[in-house]
């Protein structure tokens, strides 16, 4: 297949990145870290991974850049079978107490730079009958305290995955794929550093991104074999302490 895929120069994205080139899919991977990308791409060639990574540079919230990484896209591969849309943050906060402009990054990031990302690149998604892979969240169906924006912006995102449900539901397949903790940077994003050091080791005991990746990899394979419209993976469980 050949893919899209944002926010692919850490975590979850990069993960995914490097797992859809084991499969021997082209990906056009795009972030804002040029050189993490050329590096990856460089990796994934050396390891002799029969799929290719693309790196294009762009911000999610530019949307002229995301307009530019799609055409690429359909340049290079003369089709986007799937769009992957992995880039997010969040901030922990009291609602009380958050910073306006962390809540406007937030939003920017996680609601309309999935928007500049997938408006232009329906047309061609229509085309091929794609696929569209939302990284939701846990808290795209529980609130917590001190992550309200956040979990405002991963409700839209199921909000969004309902509307081309409903809209193209013969033209384009949509899956949301909702992780609880990953151990990645995350919650590095946070400036109270009392909630930092109090969440971090959550994160550090949460789920690895290539466990996510996994999962993202599964749904796009599923392709002509039943739409999987939702996963939700959470960490493991702590094994039982004997008495």
């Amino acid at each position: 297949m050949n893919i899209l895929l944002t926010g692919a120069s850490s975590g979850i994205g990069a993960a995914t990145a490097r797992l859809l080139a084991e499969h021997g899919h082209r990906v056009v991977c795009v972030a804002r870290r040029g050189e993490r990308l050329k590096t990856f791409a460089s990796d994934a060639r050396q390891s002799g991974a029969p799929g290719e990574l693309l790196p294009f540079e762009a911000d999610v919230c530019d949307e002229q850049a995301m307009r530019r990484a799609v055409d690429f896209a359909a340049e290079k591969s003369r089709a986007i079978d799937a769009i992957v849309l992995s880039a997010g943050l969040g901030y922990f906060a009291p609602l009380d107490e958050g910073k306006l402009a962390h809540w406007k990054h937030t939003v920017e990031v996680n609601i309309n730079g999935v928007l500049n990302a997938l408006h232009p690149a329906l047309p061609h998604l229509k085309r091929s009958r794609g696929t569209v892979v939302l990284i939701g969240s846990v808290a795209g169906r529980q609130v917590f305290e001190n992550s309200g924006i956040y979990c405002m912006t991963k409700h839209a995102v199921l909000a969004l995955a309902a509307s081309i449900r409903a809209d193209l539901r013969d033209e384009v397949a949509v899956s949301v794929v909702n992780p609880g903790a990953v151990d990645t940077p995350f919650i590095e994003q946070t400036t109270d550093e009392k909630l930092k050091a109090k969440y971090r080791p959550n994160f550090t005991a949460g789920l690895s991104p290539a466990m996510v990746a996994e999962q993202i990899v599964h749904v796009l394979e599923a392709r002509g074999r039943g739409v999987v419209s939702e996963i939700t993976i959470r960490p493991e469980l702590k094994p039982l302490t004997k008495s």
